[in-house]
C-alpha cells in the first residue's frame, strides 16, 4: 500500500512539473512564433532605436477573431517572416487600457502599423487573413519610407 501511495505521490509531482511546464510553453509562444514585445512603451522605444516601423495587435483574450488569428494567421510561416520587419508589439485591450484608448480602439482585433516615430501609418478592424496581413505589412513598410 505504501509504495502505491509513494508512486502515487511521484506522479502527482511529475504531472503538475509537466503541466506547469506545458503551461509555461504555452504563454511564451501565445501568439504563434512572432516574438512580441508586451507594451507599446517598450516597443516604441525599440522602434525608435532600430528605426524600425511598429505593428501593434490590439486583442482580447475573450474575442473569438483574436483567437483565430492566433491560430492562423500570426502562426503563417509568411507573416511571422515578414513579422521580423517590424517591432511587433501585443496589447490587451482589458490589461492595457489606457494604451487601448489613447489609439482609439474601439472593436478589437485591431491592429495598427506606426513608423519608428510613433505616426500611425495603417489600421486594420476585424479578422484578418494571412494574405490580407502580408498586404497590410507591404503597405505600412511603402508608408514608413515615404
Amino acid at each position: 500500500m505504501r509504495t502505491t501511495l509513494s508512486r502515487l505521490a511521484a506522479l502527482s509531482v511529475a504531472a503538475a512539473v509537466v503541466a506547469a511546464s506545458v503551461a509555461a510553453v504555452a504563454q511564451s509562444g501565445k501568439h504563434g512564433p512572432i516574438p512580441w514585445v508586451d507594451s507599446l512603451e517598450k516597443g516604441r522605444k525599440v522602434a525608435a532605436k532600430q528605426k524600425k516601423p511598429l505593428m501593434a495587435d490590439y486583442y482580447a483574450e475573450w474575442c473569438p477573431p483574436c483567437k483565430a488569428m492566433k491560430t492562423t494567421t500570426w502562426t503563417d510561416k509568411a507573416v511571422a517572416e515578414r513579422a521580423k520587419r517590424f517591432v511587433p508589439v501585443l496589447v490587451d485591450i482589458d490589461k492595457q487600457r489606457k494604451q487601448a484608448d489613447d489609439a482609439k480602439i474601439t472593436a478589437v482585433p485591431t491592429v495598427v502599423f506606426y513608423d519608428s516615430r510613433g505616426r500611425e501609418l495603417v489600421r486594420s478592424t476585424g479578422y484578418v487573413d494571412s494574405k490580407r496581413m502580408l498586404d497590410l505589412m507591404s503597405e505600412a513598410e511603402k508608408k514608413a519610407k515615404g
